[in-house]
């Protein structure tokens, strides 16, 4: 299974923080998707994907909504952060 970064350039700190909590929420890998790319707004969502961390300072409204719906329709916890590791991780042991 695996989780799924949207947004930032450097995500070696949220992806760590993803690897801390990855044992109890059965994640192995992590993707990202920069959200740079108009194109990338009409990526669709691995069906291996269980968790989405979306940082909101990074990314545009518009690819926002996308990957919220596909988050919805899956049944995927979707995670809303600025870039900051403390506040994923806040964020993160709400989830279980």
């Amino acid at each position: 299974m695996q989780a799924l970064i949207v947004g930032a350039d450097r995500v070696e700190t949220i992806r760590a923080e993803i690897f801390r909590v990855a044992g109890r929420l059965g994640i192995r890998d992590v993707d990202h998707w920069p959200g740079r790319k108009a194109g990338e707004g009409r990526r669709v969502l691995s069906s291996r994907t269980r968790l989405v961390v979306f940082v909101c300072d990074r990314a545009n409204h518009m690819l926002m909504r996308h990957v919220r719906r596909q988050a919805q329709e899956q049944g995927v916890p979707m995670v809303f952060c600025r870039h900051s590791a403390t506040e994923l991780r806040e964020r993160l042991e709400g989830l279980s």
